[in-house]
């Protein structure tokens, strides 16, 4: 189920179908969360996951950017439960802990899928900060959702043993039963 996913997902940005691709990308830590930690809640296996494969390697390193906002667990969860709860494309700034992603403004864009963003912080008097700002590209997103669930799914086929399902085409094959 997770590559039919996968290649829908694909499918949907081929075909400019970018708040599909979305909303279903979003659904992909969710299944490798469930596969990587069976017995942890939603949300925690969803960000832990997230995390761990696609959001550290996210954020910025450098002493400069120590302020700058970046496509966390958190916030990537946040925008999944927006965006499949409400049907809004946001992010809940109240329910993000780590303090750099509690962002006051995002955006999602569709560029290049190379683009994978930009997050800006504006400083105050005593370089105090008044406002966090992260803007995030649908393809870039999907994609790396995409490739990186292909990875680890190649990589652990064995955890992805809760699939119980059947999909059947019917509009291929007259004879079903």
């Amino acid at each position: 189920m997770l590559i039919r996913i996968i290649e829908e997902v694909k499918k949907s940005i081929d075909n400019e179908c970018f708040i599909a691709a979305l909303a279903l990308a979003l659904t992909i830590p969710d299944i490798c969360g469930k596969a990587k930690y069976p017995k942890s809640g939603v949300g925690d296996r969803y960000i832990k996951w997230y995390d761990e494969y696609i959001g550290n390697e996210e954020k910025p390193q450098s002493e400069y950017s120590a302020d700058m906002p970046y496509s966390s667990g958190e916030l990537i969860y946040s925008l999944r439960n927006s965006m499949l709860h409400q049907g809004t494309p946001n992010v809940n700034a109240s329910n993000i802990k780590e303090e750099r992603c509690k962002v006051d403004e995002f955006v999602l864009t569709i560029s290049d899928p190379t683009d994978n963003g930009i997050s800006g912080v504006s400083y105050g008097k005593g370089l105090k900060i008044v406002k966090r700002m992260l803007k995030v590209n649908i393809i870039y997103l999907c994609n790396k959702l995409c490739k990186v669930a292909n990875i680890y799914y190649n990589n652990n086929k064995s955890r992805f043993n809760f699939f119980q399902y059947e999909l059947y085409d019917s509009r291929k094959d007259d004879d079903f039963f």
